[in-house]
């Protein structure tokens, strides 16, 4: 175990940041061991500290409070910690996630919402303050699109408009699913179809209100309305840099909301969405190279971006400067197949 740093990531200015990594191990091709620490000092510069819980690819990270939850997604489990004194972590139990292969958790405090991809499945844990972990309730998908990666259902995310209605993406079957959220149970009481071959991976909410959506398989940014109860499509761009092949992943936004950040895997590039105050605007504003290979996830902290370069075992850092653009801040540093940043 290594001790480091503190809970709450520190303000800009102050002596550093701290983030947990999740990452692939060896059963699903990886080289990581388990939950890894990353630093960043006030100019951006990164210092990888090292494993803090040896775990099988615990490729996606969530947290509330004191807790932090990981998708053991080989395991086809959900596995709890408490942080402890620095950066270290005590298990406290662990939960089938209900479907295989889950890639997404949102921790809600007494529920947490798992996507399964391999299954199409959302899974629905209790989850208790003390560390308490139980699968409730598990809902399944259907469907299925016309893009090779859309043979079946594939829940890929799930994001909390408020605090009773929930939105499920589903990269295989080109749909949005809306659900109520009551007495730690789901109820699907809407769907919206998005165009075939979309592949609805992550949501954003912008300052105005409006919801960005990324599609992984058309490498397009969606900007979608929720008025009324009712979910729409306003408008739709591709991202700029995408070519023939990427796979899009993660979408983030600067503090103000202003620029976009989308993850381009295959051609290894980070495009730039230049977003209006309205959300309702959006216009291509560039890309940049990440300087690695497959950048599956990405965190932007105050002026600085950083992205996980999966299969270079990399974490590329940029400040992203005031024009809008990105402006790398040197050589990638090693990190061990690194699939997720999560702010400690």
């Amino acid at each position: 175990m290594v001790a480091s740093s503190a809970w709450s990531t520190l303000a800009r200015g102050t002596e550093l940041s701290t983030f947990f990594v999740g990452g692939y191990t060896p059963d699903m091709d990886g080289e990581s061991t388990g939950i890894a620490v990353l630093e960043s000092a006030p100019d951006g510069s990164l210092h990888y500290v090292g494993v803090v819980a040896e775990v099988a690819s615990p490729s996606y990270l969530a947290r509330h409070g004191d807790l932090l939850y990981a998708a053991i997604e080989g395991e086809a489990r959900v596995q709890v910690y408490r942080r402890g004194p620095g950066t270290t972590l005590e298990v406290l139990g662990s939960a089938s996630s209900g479907g295989d292969f889950p890639c997404h958790l949102l921790a809600l405090g007494d529920v947490t919402l798992v996507s399964n991809y391999g299954s199409g499945t959302i899974g629905v844990l209790a989850t208790g303050a003390d560390g308490s972990i139980e699968l409730t309730q598990v809902i399944a998908g259907e469907g299925s699109g016309p893009h090779e990666a859309q043979d079946g259902p594939h829940a890929h995310s799930t994001f909390a408009l408020d605090s009773r209605t929930i939105l499920s993406a589903d990269l295989g079957a080109d749909r949005v699913h809306v659900h109520t959220l009551v007495s730690g149970r789901l109820e699907r009481t809407a769907t919206l179809a998005v165009p075939a071959g979309t592949g609805p991976r992550d949501f954003r909410r912008h300052p105005s209100g409006r919801i960005l959506l990324l599609g992984e398989l058309s490498g397009q940014v969606l900007v979608l309305d929720w008025i009324d109860g009712e979910l729409s499509i306003e408008q739709a761009i591709a991202v700029p840099g995408v070519q023939l092949g990427d796979h899009a992943a993660e979408l983030s936004l600067s503090d103000d909301g202003s620029l976009a950040f989308v993850g381009l895997r295959g051609s290894n590039r980070v495009g730039l969405i230049a977003i209006s105050p309205d959300g309702l605007f959006l216009d291509p504003a560039g890309s940049v190279e990440t300087g690695g290979n497959w950048p599956r996830h990405h965190v932007v902290d105050g002026n600085f971006l950083y992205v996980a370069n999966q299969l270079s075992s990399t974490v590329s850092a940029f400040e992203i400067l005031g024009d809008g653009g990105l402006s790398s801040l040197g050589e990638p540093v090693a990190v061990p197949s690194p699939t997720h940043l999560l702010r400690a």
